[in-house]
């Protein structure tokens, strides 16, 4: 990161940082990156573990399946490609209050009230300073409320509440269909659950894809911000092997899909 060309995207927001503009919003882009990143790592070392002993159990498998694409998937939220300077600080500085909102609502009767006052002093200083952001408040029934829902810098705008199955459908679609699939099974829906047992290699494939796009991803959002081409880090023939290993009656359709999907993020970016 310290050696990213003025240019870059990384480069952009760390210039304008130094210069007192949205600081905030890029130390706060540097601590949450560093937390996903480390959270994706190691996801992926709880998925290898499982898939390296010598019965597969694909429920669990599932869950961390999930839990990598929802992490890659709020990386690329905060970093994806096209991104202005002003639309990456309004999404950190939205991440951020997110956070406060989550701590106000989990929190006890000590440590609710402290975050609550956080919230606040962050709002008052943005709203203070230059450039200013303007903080928009939670309307429910004609009143408005304490909580954030929205964050603006500039023209640009990003909500604090989202739903994890939208981000997946904007930010890594590939996945988005998998990934929904597998919601039953996690919240332990019968008829998924118990089809878990009967189709493990179905599920297992599934949940190779995720790890894999989940992953390049991550890859592409972070190196792109850097202004670096990231070095592809996957295995050609194991990705092969993986798709080989589809019954020949659906490879077509899912190689299909898989074209038509990588097409429409090419038309997207």
């Amino acid at each position: 990161m310290n050696s990213a060309p003025a240019d870059t995207p990384c480069g952009t927001d760390f210039r304008r940082a130094t210069a007192g503009e949205h600081l905030y919003a890029f130390e706060h882009s540097i601590k949450r990156l560093e937390a996903l990143t480390n959270a994706l790592v190691s996801h992926l070392r709880g998925l290898q573990v499982l898939l390296s002993d010598d019965t597969f159990y694909p429920l669990p498998a599932m869950a961390i399946a999930r839990s990598i694409a929802e992490v890659s998937s709020s990386t690329v939220w905060t970093l994806r490609q096209g991104l202005s300077s002003d639309e990456r600080a309004a999404r950190s500085y939205a991440a951020l209050f997110a956070m406060l909102e989550k701590g106000i609502e989990s929190g006890g009767a000590e440590e609710a009230p402290r975050t609550r006052a956080l919230r606040e002093e962050l709002a008052a200083r943005l709203e203070s300073g230059r450039p200013k952001v303007q903080i928009i408040r939670r309307v429910k029934d004609d009143v408005t409320l304490d909580d954030v829902a929205q964050v603006r810098v500039g023209k640009a705008g990003a909500k604090t509440r989202f739903q994890y199955t939208q981000r997946l459908r904007d930010e890594i679609p590939i996945i988005s269909g998998l990934y929904d699939h597998m919601s039953a099974a996690t919240h332990g829906g019968h008829a998924a659950v118990s089809a878990s047992f009967d189709t493990p290699a179905s599920y297992a494939r599934g949940i190779g894809h995720i790890a894999l796009e989940s992953t390049k991803a991550w890859s592409l959002a972070v190196h792109t911000w850097l202004g670096v081409t990231p070095a592809q880090s996957w295995n050609e023939a194991d990705l092969q092997n993986l798709r080989n290993s589809i019954p020949a009656a659906d490879r077509t359709e899912f190689e299909a899909e898989l074209a038509a999907q990588r097409e429409a993020q090419r038309e997207g970016s």
